[in-house]
């Protein structure tokens, strides 16, 4: 006897909620940013069939800015060139109460006689019981070593 599980269904508009995220503190001073307020960070997902478009805005004052990954969630390894040289491994698989999305980006090495560099990065994708809560958990390793991360995100109204 066995049980299908339904696919979780991430489609919606999400709101980061830095109260239950922990997220990793970008360096350089904090001059200022007691008056400046946080960005407001909204994730928008289209999931359709094997294909899930995430929109990730950030909005600061009155500018945003945006980027959308298109991700493949079938299992197979998607390749891209980057811009420098670089190229970049996806693999993104759908199932039971999860995504998991693995990205390895190679970096061709600045001067001869040194080796590429390579960073790695594992996202998983869980909802809440209910729905409204969307949790990514996110482990990074580079060369200068690992650090992880939690997004949460509650469902825009």
């Amino acid at each position: 006897m066995s049980t299908v599980q339904a696919q979780p269904q991430f489609t919606g508009t999400w709101l980061l909620d830095r109260a239950q995220s922990q997220l990793p503190h970008r360096g350089g001073d904090d001059r200022g940013t007691s008056q400046a307020q946080p960005a407001e960070v909204k994730l928008i997902v289209e999931q359709q069939g094997n294909t899930l478009k995430a929109t990730r805005s950030v909005m600061r004052g009155s500018r945003e800015r945006a980027m959308t990954e298109t991700l493949v969630v079938d299992g197979s390894e998607q390749t891209e060139q980057t811009p420098r040289g670089g190229s970049s491994v996806t693999r993104a698989t759908l199932g039971g109460d999860r995504l998991v999305v693995s990205k390895t980006h190679t970096q061709p090495a600045r001067e001869q006689g040194q080796p590429a560099r390579t960073f790695s990065r594992e996202s998983v994708w869980t909802l809440s019981p209910d729905g409204r809560t969307l949790t990514i958990d996110t482990t990074m390793h580079t060369p200068r070593g690992e650090r992880a991360m939690k997004a949460v995100y509650t469902k825009a109204s």
